[in-house]
């Protein structure tokens, strides 16, 4: 499935946060059932192509991302009338089986809750991200679960120069992707970009590069002159893949004198 679609298919549906009046999940019970569900509607030659797809060491199930949706949505439903203590044990113990697919509930779960996380679960959301070891989990959580709770966590704000120091490349991308949609909608100021991602001009790894040009590239739709005067003021030291991504939507003229270096 290709990546917008993966994304769009994802997004969860709308409904109240939890207030956790009820009974403790049983989240053993909860896990089988769930692997059982997304078995029951995989299939052995999807498994075999998105494990190789995503380069993965997990184990996949085959189910796609629309019916590990539908699976997930009653566990959903069931944790938010549960008691408050279930959803963190239930996202762990799902994302612990190592299944891919499972993963993707936990995930759901979370992105669900996002409204009830904070400073407490900065341990969990790091773990997840650290132990992502893929765009197609580390990216999903950095935009669905940390960049919510980046407004309403202190803790998360002083963390992410941390992670952009971080000797984990996919750490370090976090930092830059916890900030994106921030970044988009206007809520986070460009000087934090600037902060987090100046130091790391110099890198090598291509996902590195590439989480630099899309920051560059979303934040020129609304402000252009910024970004335009950050690749000018930093041209030498911007890999050609960031350049070409930053530019993408800039004024003519000014993507033409900025590529022609």
């Amino acid at each position: 499935m290709p990546a917008r679609a993966r994304q769009a298919a994802a997004r969860p549906r709308p409904g109240p946060v939890a207030k956790g009046p009820g009974r403790p999940l049983n989240v053993a019970r909860e896990v089988r059932d769930t692997r059982a569900a997304l078995s029951a509607v995989g299939s052995a030659a999807r498994a075999v192509n998105e494990k190789a797809y995503l380069k993965s060491d997990l184990d996949f199930l085959g189910a796609d991302m629309p019916a590990i949706r539908k699976v997930a949505n009653p566990v959903i439903a069931r944790v938010r009338t549960a008691a408050d203590a279930s959803m963190r044990p239930l996202v762990v113990a799902l994302w612990g089986t190592g299944v891919h697919e499972l993963r993707a509930v936990a995930m759901f779960v979370l992105e669900a809750n996002a409204g009830r996380l904070g400073a407490r679960d900065l341990p969990l959301v790091t773990r997840l991200l650290r132990e992502s070891r893929s765009w197609a989990y580390l990216d999903w959580i950095c935009f669905k679960v940390a960049a919510p709770m980046l407004p309403r966590v202190p803790l998360l704000r002083r963390t992410l120069p941390r992670w952009a120091r971080d000797d984990d490349f996919w750490m370090r991308r976090a930092a830059l992707l916890t900030l994106l949609p921030g970044l988009k909608d206007g809520t986070v100021p460009f000087s934090a970009f600037v902060a987090l991602a100046v130091p790391m001009l110099g890198e090598r790894e291509f996902f590195i590069r590439k989480a630099l040009g899309w920051s560059l590239r979303e934040v020129s739709k609304s402000n252009p002159a910024a970004v335009a005067a950050f690749l000018r003021a930093h041209r030498a030291d911007l890999s050609g893949l960031t350049m070409r991504e930053g530019v993408k939507y800039l004024p003519t003229r000014e993507r033409q004198e900025l590529l022609a270096r």
